[in-house]
């Protein structure tokens, strides 16, 4: 992985789009902690401007927008600890200053409307009618989580939530992706420490863990094969 494939990839995704979205996704991108997860992240966006469920396409490129974070450092009763956590973040991230509030693309989602029956009161004389519902996948690379007391930071974290037309959730599932070196995780205490850290994160809520490595990446040669790794992923999701 080198910065040279991270930019031709890049500008492959982001060909006669204006500069605008050159700007955002590179804010999300310095986000990344290694090239493997830029790489996923940028093959995320590619795979969800033509998002395919169930033989039918929804998305396109226009569906896609970004989110932005926003941090205040100065506000009132706000603890030291929680005002130098957030100076850390800003600092980390080279986050952008507006007077005393600071900016930064931190991921992206898109969503799609579709028709499923959802219940009615139960002295309704119809208990089902077909209404639409929205769903929205997030995409969040170093996505903050604590677990036990203790802040971790997931590599990538993909976020379904299902949401009605006047935006109440209605359901929410996750799953980390992480993008892992092999120097970093191949040795006997790294592996016990992934594994307890899955644990403790599917006991909390996440619907799985998936490790992906440079070396796994580098070896799918075509649009197709990375299509049919993201759409792995979003099958977790649909269960």
């Amino acid at each position: 992985m080198n910065d040279a494939k991270v930019d031709t990839l890049k500008n492959e995704i982001t060909n006669n789009i204006i500069n605008k979205f050159n700007l955002q996704i590179d804010e999300v991108l310095s986000l990344c902690e290694s090239e493997i997860e830029k790489i996923m992240v940028l093959h995320l966006c590619r795979y969800f401007q033509k998002f395919r469920k169930d033989g039918d396409w929804f998305n396109n490129f226009d569906n896609i927008e970004f989110i932005e974070d926003e941090i205040v450092l100065w506000e009132p009763d706000i603890s030291i600890s929680e005002k130098l956590k957030r100076e850390r973040r800003v600092k980390r991230y080279n986050y952008r200053e507006e007077g005393y509030h600071f900016l930064k693309n931190i991921g992206f989602k898109v969503a799609y409307s579709f028709t499923e029956p959802i219940s009615l009161d139960s002295t309704s004389d119809s208990p089902l009618i077909d209404d639409l519902v929205k769903r929205e996948f997030e995409v969040r690379p170093q996505y903050p989580v604590s677990i036990d007391g203790i802040d971790y930071r997931l590599d990538i974290a993909i976020i379904l939530n299902r949401k009605s037309l006047d935006g109440k959730l209605l359901e929410s599932k996750k799953v980390a992706l992480e993008c892992d070196g092999y120097d970093y995780h191949s040795s006997p205490q790294q592996k016990m420490n992934d594994d307890i850290r899955t644990r403790k994160l599917k006991k909390t809520g996440w619907k799985e863990v998936l490790r992906y490595s440079g070396r796994e990446l580098n070896r799918l040669s075509s649009v197709d094969e990375i299509d049919a790794l993201f759409e792995e992923i979003v099958d977790v999701l649909f269960v």
